[in-house]
């Protein structure tokens, strides 16, 4: 598969040279950059079938992630270790592990594979570093994200016209430079575009700007100390996102910008000071507070590229630096069978966004919107190259503050295992088991007896199943209402039912109180039963089983309950005994959804290609579209002669749509993408409409009004005030961002819903008179009209060009604030302007050149100069016309052109024919070139997946 991938790639190469030689214009521009996705495509395919398949832990801080890796990397009677170059034995979690202690320990990714072998057994931990463009997104990650642009004062942010000006100017700055490296290119640029809209939503000025198009031509251009200048307009020009993207590309530059260095055992040993630990971020600009007692700022580092030794600073290698690789034991394969296949990837914890104004960053604050920032990133980065087979979701029993999980995991699956019920089952049925795993750790919380709201019936003991499942997994975690997979899985299973319990063994005794003996011999050697309710744990075990979530999600209830809180057993057995049939099958159902995603990519080249070459074909369907058009042309002639070109204006008004059609089409789709469950919405609407919420809102700055419009003066007041809106489940930040209606990418949606209402709209049976003109006794004319728009809208982009003409009034605004009389106007100007001319306006000069090439060797009989002369006349002249058009008609025809409403039909008819041959692209050079096209067609078919 990798070998035809590269051919592809080649392909790809030929057929780029060829479309710089041979178009021209904007079929140049398009073909070119169609060419490049699929480039950029087969090289994230390529990139993801690379190295071993991994299993991701993934998860907030502190929710229990190291205690099950140790379970899944450790041997009976032996710790989880690794092993230096002395063959001295290192406990993971006691000598290299830093500590959590309630917040972000570390910014790195961990691999653990019993694959991986060191090539110079004095550097055995292998650093994965980020490529440059990587840390531009992990500083945009930041800003975007951690940066609170609302609530900014005086600060001016740069419009996209400013943006577009900084561009051109560093265009013309670089224009006649030799490239200068192939570190940063065109690949990168644009897919950082990727994430910005996927993932930047507030970023729209820089979206709409001309600097990804425009950048990612000139990249390879500049220096790597020039990066700056550029990348800059990215977020905003700050100085301090600058100074210290500038500062790590410097740093990095030291390394030659290698993919990966080797570190020794010490680089990653705690008392040495471990790279793992998120401190070393902030000594970038702080002295380290050496806690560590042989602490040691810089380690070695063996580049492989030079086979050279260096001394590197830490803090700038672990902000470098995306994942650390640790070699395993193959005797784990005895008890852990499913690492033979899976390598286990241990990701930083997720932390909730800081929202800090922009104003307010200060160096000292660095550290913590960089740490945020790539742990974000990290995650974003692994799901969307595939790099994640297995995702095991740790998810504790309380209240999550990590409010974007729901669309991670969402994307996740989307992305790995299918967008749709259909394709999810496809895969599953090839994978055997699913590849999420949601694991609810700290399940003996649960277990713990309470004697204070623990009765005898099941109703008294199911508020813990309450806030676990229902609660905290379904609403806040998945957010199931938004999210429809959870409980719309498969077809065949609509549940999603592959979830987990893990209890801690040493906090089973101590404060549990569930079993005696593992403190103090590493194993459970009796039940502790509460005194006043001995049969409580058999009780408690009924009630789960009963628990009407269980019964949905859970394949076997029972089986779950005992091998979770049985003694001596803590869930990891059958955790390992699912994740090894999932190691053995997965990785197979992948590589077949990749294939089928390759042949996708391999028949977007052909059809590419196809599109450009001069084939009997072509002319055949030139002919047709030419036919159809005269087709269509005779019925309007029929349908207006005479006195019946006073329809002309009734079919224009019923093939164009009117601003209130729009803006109530986009009212509903609004409501349909905002379809989250947000409880307590009456109580929202009467806290806003007592304390309204202003511009650049925080939810401390509301909640401070909110005191003063309640009359909570003392410090004890508020708290209590804070308590009783958090019992009544009251989120001040949903409050005040108006049901969370900041709607993801609304612009492209409301443009894609505009134009499929359209195809629709037209044909309904109450537009009369393009039934009676077009659909009338069996007529395929309004079919053929409809198929033609279709092709053209897509031609030409009118989907984007209405989304980026919006963008500014939606993405990023509350759907209370919502312009939408605006919106719907634009919206509908464009969309009426392309049907009024057929898309003639929208037409460059090469592709009206191609036309006209065309029209002359096909003799197509095209119009495409509307210059109608009519004869000067007065206003009285002309309403007398009006007046008598039909005597006008019967004796003097050709006056008929003197008249407004037959001069735009008959530039209407006339472009009709254009747009009916313009949709099938015509090839314009000359022979040896279409030959040339021929012979890399001819390959591309022979390329087999």
């Amino acid at each position: 598969m990798e070998n035809n991938i590269q051919n592809q790639l080649e392909i790809i190469e030929k057929a780029n040279i060829w479309i710089k030689t041979s178009l021209d214009g904007n079929k140049a521009k398009d073909a070119y950059r169609n060419m490049v996705d699929c480039r950029r495509k087969l090289n994230k395919k390529k990139f993801a079938l690379g190295g071993n398949p991994a299993a991701a832990m993934y998860g907030e801080s502190q929710v229990g992630k190291s205690y099950l890796i140790s379970s899944l990397l450790s041997e009976e009677g032996k710790p989880f270790s690794i092993t230096d170059e002395n063959n001295i034995v290192h406990n993971f979690i006691e000598a290299i592990n830093p500590p959590g202690g309630g917040s972000e320990s570390t910014s790195l990714v961990s691999r653990f594979s019993v694959n991986y072998k060191a090539i110079n057994e004095r550097y055995p931990i292998k650093a994965v570093l980020l490529s440059p463009a990587d840390i531009v997104l992990v500083l945009c990650d930041s800003f975007y994200n951690d940066i609170n642009l609302k609530a900014s004062q005086n600060i001016h942010f740069l419009s996209s016209d400013e943006i577009n000006a900084e561009v051109y100017q560093l265009k013309d700055r670089l224009k006649d430079c030799q490239t200068q490296q192939n570190v940063f290119g065109e690949d990168d640029v644009l897919d950082i575009q990727d994430y910005f809209e996927e993932y930047f939503q507030k970023a729209d000025k820089v979206i709409d700007s001309k600097f990804f198009d425009e950048i990612s031509l000139l990249i390879t251009k500049a220096r790597p100390d020039q990066w700056k200048d550029i990348f800059s307009l990215l977020w905003n020009k700050n100085e301090i996102f600058t100074t210290l993207f500038a500062t790590l590309i410097s740093e990095y530059e030291k390394l030659n910008f290698a993919n990966v260095v080797y570190l020794p055992l010490a680089a990653v040993l705690y008392k040495f000071g471990t790279l793992l630990d998120v401190k070393r971020l902030r000594e970038i600009y702080t002295e380290p507070d050496r806690i560590e007692p042989n602490y040691t700022a810089n380690t070695k580092a063996f580049l492989p590229g030079k086979n050279q030794e260096i001394e590197f600073a830490k803090s700038y290698l672990c902000a470098l630096s995306a994942e650390l690789v640790f070699g395993q034991s193959e005797t784990l394969l005895q008890s852990k069978p499913f690492l033979k296949e899976t390598d286990l990837l241990d990701f930083p914890g997720a932390r909730s966004r800081m929202e800090k104004p922009l104003d307010a960053i200060e160096n000292n604050t660095i550290p913590d919107l960089l740490l945020r920032g790539k742990v974000a990133y990290l995650f974003n980065k692994y799901s969307d190259a595939e790099k994640i087979n297995i995702l095991i979701f740790c998810a504790k029993h309380e209240q999550t503050a990590q409010r974007i999980m729901p669309r991670l995991l969402n994307n996740w699956i989307n992305k790995v295992v299918g967008e749709s019920p259909a394709k999810r089952e496809q895969f599953i049925d090839k994978s055997k088991i699913s590849p999420l795993f949601v694991i609810g750790t700290f399940f003996n919380v649960n277990l713990q007896y309470d004697p204070l709201r623990d009765g005898r019936d099941n109703s008294s003991l199911n508020y813990r199943w309450l806030q676990r499942f229902t609660t905290t997994m379904e609403k806040e975690y998945f957010e199931k209402q938004t999210y429809s997979w959870f409980d719309n899985w498969t077809n065949s299973q609509p549940y999603f039912q592959n979830i987990f319990l893990l209890r801690d063994f040493e906090k089973s005794e101590t404060p549990s109180n569930l079993f005696k003996g593992f403190n103090a011999k590493k194993r459970e050697e009796e039940e502790i039963f509460p005194e006043n309710f001995p049969d409580f744990r058999l009780k408690l075990r009924q009630s789960f089983i009963d628990y009407d979530f269980v019964k949905c999600h859970f394949a076997n209830p029972v089986e779950s309950w005992d091998e979770a809180a049985s003694i001596n057993k803590d869930g990891t057995k059958l955790i390992i005994n699912k994740l090894t049939i999932a190691g053995n099958n997965i990785n197979n159902a992948r590589r077949e959804k990749i294939l089928s995603e390759l042949n996708e990519i391999s028949q977007i080249i052909l059809a590419e290609l196809v599109k450009h070459f001069q084939s009997n074909d072509k002319d055949k369907e030139l002919q047709k579209a030419k036919a159809t058009a005269g087709d269509i042309q005779h019925k309007l002639d029929v349908a207006f002669s005479a006195d019946g070109i006073k329809l002309y204006g009734q079919l224009m008004k019923e093939l164009m749509l009117n601003e209130s059609d729009v803006l109530e089409l986009y009212r509903k789709k609004i409501d349909d993408i905002e379809h989250r469950d947000v409880i307590n919405m009456d109580i929202y609407s009467t806290y806003r409409m007592q304390v309204p919420v202003i511009d650049g809102d925080t939810v401390e700055l509301y909640f401070d009004r909110l005191c003063i419009h309640y009359e909570k003066t003392t410090e004890e007041q508020k708290q209590q005030f804070r308590v009783e809106l958090e019992s009544k489940k009251i989120d001040l930040d949903e409050l005040i961002n108006g049901n969370s209606g900041l709607i993801k990418n609304n612009a492209q949606q409301l443009a894609d819903a505009l134009l499929e209402y359209w195809y629709v709209y037209i044909t309904l049976t109450d537009k009369h008179t393009i039934q009676q003109i077009l659909a009338q006794d069996g007529s395929t004319a309004l079919q053929e009209i409809n198929d033609m728009f279709q092709k053209l809208f897509k031609k030409l982009g009118i989907a984007k060009r209405i989304a980026e003409k919006i963008r500014r009034y939606v993405d990023g605004h509350n759907k209370t604030d919502l312009p939408y009389e605006i919106v719907a106007d634009i919206s509908a100007e464009i969309l009426n302007k392309c049907i009024n001319t057929i898309g003639f306006e929208y037409f460059d000069e090469s592709e009206i050149s191609d036309l006209r090439q065309a029209n002359e060797k096909n003799s197509l009989g095209l119009i495409l100069d509307q210059h109608i002369n009519s004869t000067e006349k007065s206003v009285a002249d002309l309403f007398t016309s009006i007046e008598n058009h039909t005597v006008i008609i019967q004796s003097q025809p050709g006056e008929m052109k003197s008249l407004p409403n037959y001069r735009n039909y008959l530039s209407w008819y006339n472009r009709l024919k254009v747009g009916f041959v313009s949709v099938c692209d015509i090839p314009n050079y000359d022979v040896a070139a279409n030959e040339q096209l021929g012979r890399i067609i001819d390959e591309c078919k022979t390329v087999k997946l």
